[in-house]
């Protein structure tokens, strides 16, 4: 009898340690998925070219990692395409990809009236050359920014419309001085509005070229909270909630005055406390680092289907050390035909 219970406890610790195993098999394979990639936009076009636009994010630990082809596996039907055949590429090229920025400034009364004006200036002149390519550089024409400041007024008031000369900019930033503005009171939540809404209707405008695929984000620097009071402040959170996803936003507050929960909430891509204006700067080129992260987490891939009629699946994967993630479409190619290149 004794013998008996001592069989049965073995067998209950055998049992429980082979759930245990088996449970932490299950848990390893599902950390393993810890690439979100989601899919924007899928074109076709003749003789047989398929073009993908998607946001890929690594996770906090990888943001600043920018995938090659060899990290993207292409399938049609659930089986493997070659990437060498199908000359699959990642296109960055003018013309293929552009990304337009918003940067929104605060200058009510508050800032324009001591000290911290020059120091404003300075860190969004270094925003600018941190995030906008020169004329010589391979990236220049796949950027554009435009300038908005707000005050107390009911509407945003346009500095530089969308460009991608960045010295245009810089120009339109050492413009501002003390008498710009003699409104003390700060319409925050309208600025968070208008500026989504103008970033919407830009990008809307750069996809009436259908060759072109676009996303943006707003970066909105304030010393204050919403005074003015035109818009409420849950319907500028909705409006930022609501956004598109390949629309982003980033806040940088200054000082004690801010309410660091209500920025956070309408930077819902990234937030920055300056405590005060010495600061600025670095909080500036910290979004600057983290907006580049963004704009380099969207990709355009094209390649060849060997595919010539007929509706099919398809599911593109992406792979990065022990981590993947994928997204799976459909796509017609009824009249694809050989002669497809990828320039």
């Amino acid at each position: 009898m004794k013998a008996s219970k001592n069989s049965l406890a073995a067998i209950v610790i055998l049992s429980l340690y082979v759930i245990i195993l088996l449970t932490g098999c299950v848990n390893t394979a599902n950390d393993n998925e810890e690439i979100s990639v989601e899919l924007i936009e899928s074109k076709t076009e003749l003789p047989s070219k398929i073009q993908l636009f998607y946001k890929v994010d690594l996770g906090e630990d990888n943001q600043f990692t920018t995938l090659e082809p060899s990290n993207f596996e292409i399938y049609e039907d659930g089986s493997k395409i070659s990437s060498l055949e199908a000359q699959a590429q990642i296109q960055r090229e003018p013309g293929d990809f552009l990304y337009s920025s918003v940067l929104m400034l605060d200058l009510s009364g508050s800032i324009l009236n001591n000290a911290d004006l020059p120091k404003l200036k300075e860190a969004a002149t270094s925003f600018v050359k941190e995030t906008m390519p020169r004329q010589t550089e391979s990236l220049h024409g796949t950027r554009e920014m435009a300038l908005f400041w707000f005050d107390g007024e009911e509407y945003i008031h346009p500095l530089v419309s969308y460009t991608a000369n960045r010295d245009t900019l810089i120009s339109g930033i050492e413009s501002i001085d003390e008498d710009i503005s003699n409104d003390v009171s700060t319409n925050l939540n309208g600025a968070v509005i208008q500026g989504l809404s103008s970033m919407d209707a830009r990008l809307r405008e750069v996809k009436e070229d259908s060759d072109i695929a676009t996303a943006g984000t707003m970066v909105l620097f304030t010393d204050g909270t919403d005074q003015a009071g035109y818009i409420n402040t849950e319907v500028a959170l909705d409006s930022v909630s609501n956004a598109a996803d390949e629309h982003g936003v980033f806040t940088i507050g200054l000082g004690g005055e801010i309410d660091e929960g209500i920025l956070k909430k309408m930077g819902k891509s990234g937030f920055e406390l300056a405590e005060d204006s010495l600061e600025l700067n670095d909080s500036f080129l910290n979004i600057a680092e983290r907006l580049e992260a963004e704009t380099n987490s969207f990709y355009v891939l094209e390649y060849c289907s060997p595919k010539r009629s007929g509706t099919h699946s398809l599911e593109l994967r992406a792979v990065y050390e022990d981590k993947f993630g994928s997204f799976q479409t459909q796509f017609s190619a009824e009249e694809f035909s050989g002669g497809c290149e990828v320039e």
